[in-house]
């Protein structure tokens, strides 16, 4: 609610899987990917998003997960990680922060 009040167009997937079978979004885009999730991890869904070539800007968010954890990743290069509860002002930072990354 709070993404779509400030001019986001959201799509939600249901999985790591769902996600990659799924049609990508021309122009830009940014992804919120929780770090824990049922079937493939938000790390693991990184990396795969990476290895096909997808530069998508992405921040992590968790409530169950340490920011050490996301530098695990083999490919660190996350724009934020948001810890839940996260606030809205948080939120729109790490979103400004994503935009610019897509545009450079």
């Amino acid at each position: 609610m709070v993404l779509r009040a400030q001019g986001f167009k959201v799509r939600a997937h249901h999985s790591g899987t769902a996600y990659l079978s799924a049609e990508r979004s021309m122009g830009l885009r940014l992804m919120l990917l929780d770090v824990r999730m049922p079937f493939m991890s938000g790390l693991k869904l990184h990396a795969e998003i990476r290895r096909t070539g997808d530069l998508v800007p992405v921040i992590f968010m968790s409530g169950e997960s340490f920011p050490h954890e996301v530098s695990d990743d083999p490919e660190p290069d996350a724009v934020a990680f948001l810890g839940k509860p996260f606030r809205t002002p948080q939120l729109m930072q790490a979103l400004d922060l994503a935009v610019q990354s897509f545009k450079a």
